[in-house]
């Protein structure tokens, strides 16, 4: 099982180059450009959540790693921000207007809608998101 790993700041100026890497990652895993594209945008989403909400723009830093496993592929984001878990958050009201619902909560939403599982845990003082994303070989 092939891994590939880095660190970034928590920083937003981080977030393009994160995502190139990530994307270049899965490509070299042999993951479909469709999921690629997926996962992408899942992991923007994470990252963004973490820079904004977790480190509330103090800095930090985010880990992370793409691998590739025989039905599909895990992108793994662990940071050392307070300890937050996404799949607790309740799925966002998407009734009526974009300007009658309430500001923030898609970001979450956008990941389970874009990866078949988002999973976390907290571990030795890290909040551990895994996106897993499965498609046909």
């Amino acid at each position: 099982m092939k891994v590939e790993e880095w660190t970034v700041l928590a920083d937003l100026s981080s977030i393009p180059g994160a995502l190139d890497r990530v994307a270049a990652a899965l490509q070299r895993l042999g993951v479909p450009a469709k999921a690629v594209q997926e996962v992408e945008l899942a992991v923007d989403e994470a990252v963004t959540n973490i820079i904004l909400h977790g480190y509330e723009g103090a800095g930090g830093e985010i880990a992370l790693s793409c691998k590739r496993m025989e039905e599909g592929a895990v992108v793994e984001i662990r940071d050392a921000a307070p300890a937050f878990d996404p799949t607790a958050a309740p799925a966002p009201d998407l009734e009526g207007g974009a300007d009658e619902r309430p500001i923030g909560g898609l970001g979450i939403h956008l990941m389970r809608k874009m990866t078949d599982a988002v999973l976390y845990e907290y571990r030795e003082g890290e909040n551990v998101l895994r996106l897993v994303k499965h498609f046909e070989r």
